[in-house]
């Protein structure tokens, strides 16, 4: 389970490192710390630029503490600005937290994240206060794991734009009695999803979404698309299946594959790759 909440949702001094922590039944663990700034107490004689510095001295992971060193910071803690701390059982010997049943994540004074496994973690009516209901998780993860599933989601949704903009850019120019329709059916686009190298899954709102009637397969209408000034790249495909749009895919004609999606002012369109003779031309 995970739980997620911004600090200023709160009212001020609710969401606290000590009140968090404190509104759990934890048992006895082994901590690994990934990230740790704080300010301590001001009674308190809790170093805590040394215990900053192990962690910068530390290698591998990060910085494993007992649960005493866990539970003192948790009493002496003033303000917590930056710190990850992820709790596995005292019997296990694993030099990571792959076997860690919670994780507790302050993020630079703005976010916390709690993710627990209820079969050990035990949590008070005061903790769903503070942090609302949580979600199911698949696993305990980490800090660095979710910053980098957070980049490929929004790398993926830039990339769902631009196909679409690709897609609409190659039908509003295609010399075919279904664009409009086809067209129809990109407004009803409520998805696009990798499925493979240069290729992208198309999900359409609506099943019953008026269809074309075009066979199984890539559009006649391929649109190619340039790197630079003058050569190809590869080229745009379309495809269709029980008259709707399917899949959209980028082939490359290049010995590497491209690690960028081309532009809308980089297709060329059949103008463009037509000679007077009807040729196609480079």
């Amino acid at each position: 389970m995970t739980y997620h909440r911004f600090i200023g949702s709160q009212p001020m001094g609710v969401l606290t490192f000590r009140n968090v922590v404190n509104g759990m039944t934890i048992p006895p663990l082994r901590w690994l710390v990934t990230d740790l700034d704080m300010v301590a107490l001001p009674h308190s004689d809790l170093n805590v630029l040394e215990w900053e510095q192990k962690l910068r001295d530390s290698s591998g992971a990060g910085l494993w503490i007992t649960d005493d060193d866990m539970r003192r910071f948790v009493r002496d803690n003033h303000q917590m600005i930056d710190g990850e701390f992820l709790g596995s059982p005292i019997g296990s010997t694993t030099t990571d937290a792959s076997q860690a049943v919670i994780r507790i994540d302050f993020f630079n004074s703005t976010t916390v994240t709690v993710t627990l496994d209820r079969s050990v973690i035990g949590t008070s009516w005061e903790f769903e206060l503070f942090l609302g209901p949580g979600v199911p998780a698949s696993g305990i993860g980490s800090r660095d794991e979710e910053i980098a599933t957070e980049r490929r989601r929004t790398q993926e949704a830039r990339d769902g734009q631009q196909i679409r903009a690709l897609v609409r850019a190659c039908l509003q120019n295609a010399r075919i009695d279904e664009g409009p329709t086809l067209l129809t059916q990109l407004d009803a686009v409520v998805d696009v999803t990798p499925s493979g190298p240069r290729a992208w899954a198309l999900a359409l709102e609506r099943d019953d979404a008026r269809r074309v009637d075009l066979p199984d397969g890539p559009l006649a209408v391929a649109l190619g698309y340039r790197i630079d000034a003058e050569a190809l790249g590869g080229e745009l495909l379309i495809w269709v299946h029980d008259g709707r749009m399917q899949m959209v895919e980028l082939p490359w004609f290049t010995d590497e594959i491209p690690t960028e999606l081309p532009r809308v002012d980089q297709l060329v369109f059949p103008a463009e790759r037509d000679a007077g003779d009807g040729e196609r031309t480079p």
